[in-house]
């Protein structure tokens, strides 16, 4: 069934982004986490982490290229 399929296409997807995280810097990678899986704020990862916001916000931006990059 296409539900079937959509759920083997997700499950492949998240298979290959947790493969890329995986080889991410560990610092870009426990922002990218903490900011995707946990929800939390860049405010917060900011505070948790002792980085600045823009240091934050740059980690999550270099991920994402990463993630965009790779998937294509």
């Amino acid at each position: 069934s296409s539900r079937s399929d959509a759920k083997i296409e997700y499950l492949e997807t998240s298979n290959v982004i947790s493969g890329i995280v995986d080889k991410m810097p560990p610092r870009r990678r426990q922002v990218f986490i903490m900011s995707r899986y946990q929800h939390k704020s860049i405010d917060e990862i900011s505070r948790e982490l002792d980085l600045s916001p823009r240091t934050v916000e740059k980690h999550i931006e270099l991920a994402l290229q990463e993630l965009r990059r790779t998937m294509n």
